[in-house]
């Protein structure tokens, strides 16, 4: 009976695991994108601290500052910055000399920024754009471009890389803080919980765009992070 019970489990979790892994290809759209942010976008960085104890947003945010090394009068590009998480990070260290562009496609996470820390905090040089991070274009090239949890919703992520790679000077630095699906040992028995997160939160853990960091730029750098649920990754663009 127990044998029974045990197979009947582990083919239902499969036959669960592979309908989530589809929805969360096909379920991975604008328009769901624009409502779930759109209702999300005036509380949203609360989220970076509901973990009971322990925070593994804020975590990733510090570790990928921290390999950043962010210096005062940087001009720092924020893409998918969503409602500003990152935001006191980056001035904290680029001081009232520097200068920091931040996008999101959502104008509601924007307005949320802008409300929060512009307005909130009083901060002056901070410039926030509405645009597709896959078509994002500037005058002038930016001495660091982050992202944080940003690539594994982007539904063009591939072209939104391209276009941070193109609008960061050579000697630059490239960094990138996200979900990811974890390959440790101990977490595979809870893939499927992976799945399901993904599709309720409308995001794709299984891309793996530090592998394009590595194979494309300089003193490349990863850290697992969080059981191996979350990474920071940095590259530097090599010099012309």
């Amino acid at each position: 009976m127990f044998k029974r019970q045990f197979w009947f489990g582990l083919v239902a979790g499969l036959a669960l695991g592979a309908v989530l892994r589809q929805r969360r290809h096909t379920g991975l759209t604008q328009t769901r994108l624009d409502e779930y942010y759109r209702k999300r976008a005036s509380f949203y960085n609360l989220t970076d601290y509901l973990y009971l104890g322990q925070f593994p947003r804020i975590t990733m945010r510090e570790t990928v500052m921290d390999m950043l090394d962010l210096k005062p009068g940087m001009r720092v590009l924020d893409f998918a910055c969503g409602a500003g998480a990152n935001f006191p990070y980056i001035m904290e260290r680029i001081g009232t000399t520097g200068k920091l562009v931040a996008t999101d496609y959502s104008q509601d996470m924007l307005d949320s920024a802008h409300t929060q820390f512009v307005l909130g905090k009083g901060w002056t040089n901070i410039e926030l754009v509405q645009a597709d991070a896959a078509e994002m274009t500037f005058d002038e090239p930016f001495d660091a471009v982050l992202c944080t949890l940003g690539l594994a919703v982007i539904p063009r992520y591939e072209k939104a890389v391209d276009r941070a790679w193109e609008v960061l000077k050579p000697g630059g630095i490239f960094a990138v803080g996200d979900l990811k699906e974890s390959t440790r040992w101990y977490t595979l028995p809870l893939r499927f919980i992976t799945d399901l997160m993904d599709v309720m939160i409308i995001a794709d853990s299984t891309r793996r765009p530090w592998e394009w960091m590595q194979a494309n730029g300089d003193n490349y750098q990863f850290r697992d992070l969080f059981h191996g649920y979350f990474y920071a990754a940095t590259v530097q663009k090599p010099q012309v």
